[in-house]
């Protein structure tokens, strides 16, 4: 179903074409020349965050519940990009080398890391979305459910009204 407060955002309520270019610039860690255009120096100083104990101990962990080397390099790249220690052409050409780290890392671990994702075969079942609204975003699902709950209550009622029509329809002698 879908939330019916979408239809209340008005289409025009946003930025104009090249406000961007208008705005206060270097505003953002990304406007901003890169802290590191080498990509040695760049590699080296991510390096030195992966390696952190606490951050490889839950690089392993995440590994193996089964995220993806490419999911976890994709956001290291773009948390460094973010932060403004690297350009994207920078992050682009560290995504291999640091794929392979941490591979190696999650060899020593004992960890057999998924190296890419897959894309699903199927789409989500409505089960398996709601099992997965309700364990992420519990009030959004009690909302959905009181929703849904109404709904049905006044389908009950306008069915139940058609039947009494027909019914009385077909009782009708002429």
């Amino acid at each position: 179903m879908i939330n019916p407060e979408l239809f209340k955002v008005d289409p025009f309520a946003s930025p104009t074409p090249g406000q961007s270019l208008t705005d206060n610039p270097k505003q953002w860690a990304w406007e901003q020349p890169a802290q590191f255009s080498d990509p040695v120096e760049a590699f080296e100083r991510i390096l030195e965050g992966v390696k952190d104990p606490v951050t490889s101990e839950t690089l392993g962990k995440l590994m193996y519940l089964g995220i993806s080397v490419e999911t976890i390099v994709n956001s290291i790249m773009s948390k460094s990009f973010a932060e403004g220690m690297i350009s994207p052409d920078v992050a682009e050409l560290l995504k291999g080398p640091l794929v392979f780290h941490i591979m190696k890392m999650a060899d020593d671990m004992g960890v057999t890391p998924k190296i890419i994702n897959n894309f699903p075969k199927e789409p989500m079942s409505d089960a398996m979305t709601l099992d997965l609204l309700r364990e992420m975003r519990p009030s959004e699902y009690t909302k959905l459910m009181n929703k849904e709950q109404g709904a049905v209550v006044e389908e009950d009622i306008e069915l139940n009204k058609q039947l009494e029509t027909a019914k009385a329809f077909m009782s009708r002698e002429e």
